[in-house]
């Protein structure tokens, strides 16, 4: 956030007649970043989802039938920009509407009443606010050719590398590249992937790491040994690029959903409190190491517990999921986001001055204070404040929450809705 403060909105195009519905769909989108371009003719649709480079179309249906020129714009778009995720918002949900969207191209559905809040939930399931990062795999291999033949190949499918000649180095790259699967020639020099494995495994935050050895042992005895010490699989050498790729793909791709699992919050999909104090002080660690700005913030949502009692806890979840889904589209793929506890989030802004960190966070205060939450009684607001804190005015993660838990306690003291610096 030296360089940009924040995320820039996502295109969304609505397929529609631009009616007083439709805009007040608009300016429910608005607080999560989305910027919203309508469409009514079906012969501007392709040009206009080009123009925008939407990721996102919805379809407002108001019948199970659309009308022919609906539909063959529909699927003109589907062969033509085919990565692009159809939602139809309909008052039908029989069967046969359902269908007739899918033959339109239709991703997902959603049938009324919904509100934006169920919109913008739908986006994040089709992966539109929490897009993958590349897989990081590890090579280790003492042949720079070959570990580089092996790095092209992976890279054809955008996963990120790092190569590990000498296997010495193999825990400290660990700890810095982070991978999510380790490919390991067999024979090197000073250890044999048997040794190393077993290695990597006396470390429990290693142990699920998925390891692939490559080598040109053909002896299935010697590699079954190996696989019960620690190996997920056995390449035997030469490797077909597709198998290396098809191997490397389905266990990273494992490793990923099971980690996430493991460390993210069931109801909002951000990390754990373990999870958040771990990646704050990974991260930590690397703004002390090359010398840069950290920021780190705590949000609390004003008077949540009369949300519940008012509304019922169910709406009280939804609150709290609407406040995850802002900060997980207003803010970068780099910085780090996690439900500390309760009502209380954490986020942590890598190479982010504080007067930028602040400027970020009160963008998105103002913007939670504009959703509408929906309820059995009616639409209702709700507020948040913040406190924040940077490195390297306080060094460590416990410094750091407790600055930035006092500047949230300052805000609330006086009057809520805002955004303090710690002193």
């Amino acid at each position: 956030m030296t360089g940009s403060i924040a995320k820039m909105p996502t295109g969304i195009v609505i397929f529609d007649d631009c009616d007083d519905e439709s805009r007040t769909l608009d300016l429910q989108l608005a607080p999560f970043g989305y910027a919203v371009t309508h469409v009514a003719a079906a012969s501007d649709l392709i040009a206009t989802v080009r123009e925008t480079d939407s990721p996102f179309l919805l379809v407002r249906a108001r019948s199970p039938e659309i009308g022919a020129d609906r539909r063959k714009a529909l699927t003109e778009l589907c062969e033509e920009i085919p990565e692009t995720a159809i939602i139809f918002l309909t008052e039908q949900g029989s069967l046969n509407a359902r269908v007739n969207a899918i033959r339109c191209g239709a991703t997902a559905y959603i049938t009324a009443p919904y509100s934006a809040f169920d919109i913008v939930d739908r986006l994040e399931s089709l992966g539109g606010l929490n897009q993958d990062q590349p897989y990081r795999v590890m090579i280790v291999d003492d042949d720079p050719q070959i570990a580089r033949y092996h790095e092209a190949i992976l890279h054809q499918a955008n996963i990120t590398t790092v190569i590990v000649p000498d296997a010495s180095e193999t825990l400290n790259v660990m700890t810095e590249f982070r991978p999510e699967l380790i490919l390991m020639d067999f024979y090197m020099p000073d250890y044999d992937g048997r040794e190393l494995a077993a290695a990597i495994r006396q470390e429990p935050a290693y142990d699920s790491i998925p390891i692939v050895f490559l080598s040109g042992e053909g002896d299935r005895d010697v590699q079954q040994r190996v696989m019960r010490i620690g190996g997920d699989d056995f390449l035997t050498k030469p490797i077909r690029p597709d198998h290396l790729l098809g191997a490397v793909l389905l266990r990273a791709r494992r490793f990923r959903s099971l980690r996430a699992m493991m460390l993210r919050d069931s109801l909002t999909g951000l990390l754990n409190h373990t999870a958040t104090k771990e990646q704050v002080s990974i991260a930590l660690a690397g703004a002390r190491r090359r010398g840069k700005d950290l920021a780190f913030a705590m949000l609390d949502i004003d008077k949540f517990k009369g949300v519940n009692d008012t509304y019922g806890h169910p709406v009280g979840d939804q609150v709290l999921r609407s406040l995850s889904l802002l900060l997980k589209q207003r803010l970068r793929t780099t910085d780090i986001i996690g439900r500390y506890g309760g009502e209380e989030f954490v986020v942590a802004l890598p190479e982010t001055p504080l007067s930028n960190a602040t400027r970020v966070l009160n963008d998105i205060r103002e913007g939670f204070s504009e959703i509408e939450q929906p309820s059995h009684i009616g639409p209702f607001r709700v507020t948040l404040s913040c406190g924040v804190a940077t490195f390297p005015l306080n060094d460590g993660v416990e410094a750091l929450t407790e600055a930035a838990d006092k500047a949230l306690y300052g805000a609330k003291r006086n009057g809520r809705n805002q955004v303090m610096q710690a002193s």
